[in-house]
């Protein structure tokens, strides 16, 4: 599990997280347990997106550009921004995203779908 415990610096500067993020996390029972699952979301799209073929090519981007927003029954999504949504748009890449998180663990899947390119399998 991510440990964000003792790094407040990093939970409260937008170093990781938008205020959106940390707003829906103080409005739910066990904050920090909510701001691991979202770390561990963005944590396993980087991850995701390092096994598309041309990941290399990827723009710079920062974990804010990767924003876990919730659906009407608050199922959780990646909204992207900058130009990291532009590259992924470009490609068709659609993403899937599932996190789980009890007091002291917290775990995400994420799921990427492009078509197919050429390209070497580099990670950004």
């Amino acid at each position: 599990m991510p440990e964000l415990g003792g790094k407040r610096h990093l939970r409260d500067n937008g170093t990781l997280f938008t205020a959106a993020e940390r707003a829906h996390c103080r409005s739910r029972p066990d904050p920090d347990a909510s701001l691991t699952g979202l770390f561990s979301a963005k944590e396993a799209f980087v991850k995701a997106l390092c096994a598309l073929e041309d990941a290399g090519d990827a723009p710079a981007y920062a974990f804010p550009q990767v924003e876990v927003v919730h659906g009407p029954a608050g199922q959780p999504r990646l909204r992207l921004h900058g130009d990291l949504a532009a590259w992924c748009a470009e490609r068709d890449v659609s993403v899937s995203v599932s996190i789980s998180h009890t007091g002291s663990t917290a775990g995400a899947v994420v799921v990427l779908q492009a078509r197919a390119t050429t390209g070497g399998g580099r990670c950004p």
